[in-house]
């Protein structure tokens, strides 16, 4: 496969893209208080079933990433592999790490 400009753009405009919802996930706690519910922690509990359930994350996160990109389309594919490689990352080393910080911030 040869890299053009526009497949290694694909592929990390998809690396951005998946990024920025675990980023989003990161924040869930500031939106719930902003939608004033006060006391909740719902990122804690989101970390906590992604940690517990791993592959079907990852199966629906991937379901998803080609479900909408295809794989008909060169370009879909990299942007989909650029989210595969970011969702393999934080589910399988990032959010364990949250995981036990969350439990450290709590004891």
């Amino acid at each position: 496969m040869v890299f053009t400009p526009s497949a290694t753009s694909s592929f990390s405009a998809g690396a951005v893209f998946w990024g920025m919802v675990w980023a989003s996930v990161a924040k869930l706690d500031e939106l719930a208080r902003f939608m004033g519910f006060k006391h909740a922690k719902p990122r804690q509990k989101v970390l906590g079933w992604v940690n517990s359930h791993k592959v079907v994350t990852l199966l629906g996160t991937e379901s998803f990433n080609y479900a909408v990109h295809g794989i008909s389309s060169t370009l879909g594919v990299t942007f989909a592999l650029g989210g595969t490689l970011v969702n393999l990352l934080f589910v399988s080393v990032v959010t364990p790490i949250w995981c036990r910080l969350g439990r450290l911030e709590t004891h």
